[in-house]
């Protein structure tokens, strides 16, 4: 049996394993009948579902190891600076290596395609669906994430061209500095087996079904799949799920766990649903929850970047709150709250294929600078238009 069956073999057997565990635990701690029926919904309920849910973040490490130089905490290359608020300093740690020293990064990810087969649903359990993410895996591959495509400030990749324009006035004179995403490895499909214990199905009518598994079985399987899979922390996962999300459009996290030989490894990951248009509409197409969740572990790879805790933009909306988010997660402020709506998805033509991308807020925005810093004064990428000053903070 060669390496890559047996990887197979034990993703299956762990996550048997972990799927008996959650059962246990599930029947001891509710009695909650299994949710069997094929929920019907129309599209509409459905987009308004998938708003609510959102994105999530996970996990966090201490400044402590991530600011730190000291060679027992592996990870991914990162560099820290901070801003100054109200008399207030704030430390903050992202990606690459710092602006200034010119030095290009490239970030070495994995795709790890997940097929959810859920089983046993409908009143005489004998529904059974399987959610293939290929096409979502090959698309992305050939996508701005990877690939170049034309941005407002250039031609490159999405997250690349976003940090370069955060920080254009704040690099190297030349301007050599970068931090672009390598090519990746992509692990063959992993299977994962859903029950009505775990998981939901939503009927949109005309045969089209929506899978929903909950985030905790999602967040087990990543984990177990690291680990055997042997990835390093200098290596960031990405588990692709087509026409199926987790509680949640995606996440990214950061978790600790010290090996054999006392060094630290400081793990970066990244779970991210592909929705089809058709099914849910451009708001939430394609990669822009990809685009949402890489630029996020970019800017707060170890979620600790503390900011004030700021509004839903735009502060003229009526439907505008507190966001109780304090930390620089720059997806969020236009597509987590209640005005995720006023801010379209801007459509990136590429490779024969219209990609659909969330529009971000940058550090300028967090950091209360009038003017921004950033290329040209932006405060928001890559449409650059809908964000016209930084945040408000809450009261």
């Amino acid at each position: 049996m060669n390496h890559r069956n047996r990887f197979r073999v034990f993703v299956c057997i762990c996550i048997s394993v972990l799927l008996a565990g959650l059962l246990t635990a599930s029947t001891g701690l509710t009695q909650t009948p299994p949710r069997r029926a094929v929920q019907q919904i129309d599209r509409v309920s459905m987009r308004n579902k998938l708003k609510a849910l959102g994105y999530q973040k996970r996990g966090g490490i201490s400044r402590a190891k991530t600011d730190s130089s000291d060679e027992r905490f592996r990870s991914l290359p990162h560099f820290s600076s901070s801003f100054t608020v109200g008399g207030v300093t704030y430390p903050y740690t992202m990606v690459g290596h710092p602006p200034q020293s010119g030095r290009p990064s490239n970030i070495k990810t994995v795709i790890v395609p997940l097929r959810m087969r859920f089983g046993f649903f409908g009143p005489n359990q004998d529904v059974f669906v399987d959610f293939d993410p290929s096409f979502a895996v090959k698309n992305i591959l050939n996508s701005p994430i990877y690939q170049d495509a034309s941005f407002p400030n250039g031609v490159g990749q999405f997250n690349d061209q976003m940090q370069r324009a955060t920080f254009w006035n704040k690099m190297d004179p030349p301007r050599q500095w970068h931090v672009r995403l390598a090519a990746p490895k992509v692990l063959h499909t992993v299977d994962i087996e859903v029950t009505p214990e775990t998981g939901q199905l939503f009927d949109l009518g005309g045969g089209d079904l929506l899978g929903d598994v909950l985030i905790d079985f999602m967040d087990a399987q990543a984990q177990t799949i690291i680990q055997l899979a042997g990835l390093d922390p200098d290596e960031v996962p990405i588990f692709v799920t087509q026409n199926c999300f987790a509680e949640a459009l995606g996440y990214h996290t950061a978790i600790s766990a010290t090996t054999d030989n006392g060094k630290e490894n400081l793990q970066t990951y990244i779970y991210t649903s592909w929705l089809d248009e058709n099914l849910v509409g451009p708001l939430l197409a394609d990669i822009s929850t990809l685009n949402h969740e890489s630029a996020e572990l970019i800017n707060d790879p170890f979620i600790n970047n503390v900011v004030p805790t700021w509004m839903y933009p735009p502060a003229s909306d009526s439907r505008t709150v507190c966001s109780d988010n304090p930390f620089l997660e720059v997806g969020d402020p236009q597509g987590n709250g209640p005005t995720f709506d006023d801010f379209p998805t801007v459509v990136v033509p590429l490779n024969g294929f219209n990609y659909h991308l969330q529009d971000l807020v940058m550090l300028p925005w967090f950091a209360d600078e009038v003017p921004s810093s950033a290329e040209n004064g932006w405060y928001d990428f890559p449409a650059t238009t809908q964000i016209h000053e930084p945040a408000v903070y809450c009261p």
